[in-house]
């Protein structure tokens, strides 16, 4: 009797022990990788990790996966476990190819020296192209990947020309700040703040490099145009919307996207009230985000300090602001959304910090989540 009531006392425990397994396998924990930059409260600069539960909202405090100068932009290969990061290696402007391992350690497989400091990189949407943009030094490169994901020797540079003036100070030379590629990894878009315009540039894969066009679309004029996100849903009649942030008009422009990379405008909406502009003394956009259903458009304001949520008629085409909520935190650079679209993740670059909101479904708004997490001087939020 007494070894049977061992045995059942064993299976209750090994039963309890699976239930736990399969709760904690039904909890989500997604990996958050952060580019940091500026204000590191005298930390290292660098790659900074945390964990991510998508059911509790738990955010782990960020640690130092990979100590690295000037990284301020991450993105990662489509298909390999790779992070490109921008850098400064040596005093050297540069991108860097990092491997990711298995206990999500990191290291530099490879460093690729560029004429001037980078922004942003990205790759096209196969991982045969590294595209990079060059805020100061006015100009766009591609740089082959090999299958393997490293970076080629040949690198073209493209320069910009011009400047819209409209801004002094600010428009006098281009200054080219993101690129977006469309869904049908065809074109690369590079709205570019000094020319208030969105450069259009073909994507040849075969050379892998970029092709210019002669159909730069024309942006709002002093609006500094920083930062897009193309939103291709099979319920828009088949049709591709792109949300563009002008940085020094504090708004948010919505253009119709053509199959032959053509773009045209159909409305801009300011991102914050003029009472709003008025309680500080700066104030800059930033980055634009688009929720998973298509429906919600979310911009993130520097000063202000807030993420401006849109509503975005799917049917209608006409999109209003409904919400602007304060990130309790510092200077919003970048956020982001997890793939469930549940969750947005705000870094406040100047209060080192990550502040995690819920998403209203039904709405698109955001409720503070009362959690948060250190990371030192975090400008970008890459989630996997």
């Amino acid at each position: 009797m007494k070894r049977l009531l061992l045995r059942i006392a064993a299976l209750c425990i090994a039963f309890g022990f699976l239930l736990a397994f399969s709760a904690s396998a039904e909890a989500d924990e997604l990996d958050i990788w952060f580019g940091t930059g500026g204000n590191n409260a005298g930390q290292p600069e660098g790659i900074y990790h945390s964990a991510f539960n998508t059911e509790t909202g738990d955010i782990s405090k960020g640690r130092l996966a990979l100590k690295l100068r000037n990284a301020g932009w991450i993105t990662w290969h489509p298909k390999l476990p790779l992070i490109y990061a921008t850098a400064n290696v040596d005093g050297k402007p540069s991108i860097c190819s990092i491997k990711v391992a298995e206990d999500k350690s990191l290291s530099i497989a490879q460093t690729k020296p560029i004429n001037d400091g980078s922004c942003f990189v990205t790759t096209d949407r196969t991982g045969s192209v590294l595209i990079s943009t060059q805020y100061g030094g006015g100009s766009v490169i591609s740089i082959p990947i090999a299958d393997d994901g490293m970076l080629g020797d040949s690198i073209q540079e493209i320069k910009h020309e011009g400047g819209s003036n409209v801004v002094p100070g600010r428009q006098k030379s281009p200054h080219p700040h993101y690129a977006e590629i469309s869904p049908d990894n065809k074109f690369v878009f590079v709205p570019d703040l000094g020319l208030d315009q969105l450069v259009v540039y073909k994507l040849d894969l075969e050379s892998q490099k970029l092709v210019p066009t002669d159909k730069p679309v024309d942006g709002v004029a002093g609006g500094g145009a920083r930062h897009m996100k193309i939103l291709d849903a099979t319920d828009l009649e088949d049709r591709k919307f792109a949300f563009v942030v002008n940085e020094l008009a504090m708004s948010l422009s919505c253009f119709v996207v053509n199959d032959d990379g053509t773009m045209k405008m159909m409305g801009t909406e300011p991102t914050l009230t003029e009472e709003q502009r008025n309680e500080n003394d700066f104030n800059s956009g930033s980055e634009v985000r688009i929720h998973p259903n298509g429906k919600f458009v979310y911009s993130a304001n520097r000063g202000h300090d807030s993420i401006s949520v849109f509503h975005f008629g799917t049917r209608s085409f006409m999109f209003k602001r409904k919400q602007t909520a304060a990130i309790h935190g510092a200077f919003p650079r970048n956020f982001n959304l997890t793939p469930d679209g549940k969750w947005l993740l705000a870094a406040g670059a100047n209060s080192n910090s990550v502040s995690v909101f819920a998403i209203d479904q039904e709405d698109g708004t955001l409720t503070y989540h009362r959690k948060s997490a250190f990371v030192p001087g975090a400008i970008c939020v890459s989630i996997r």
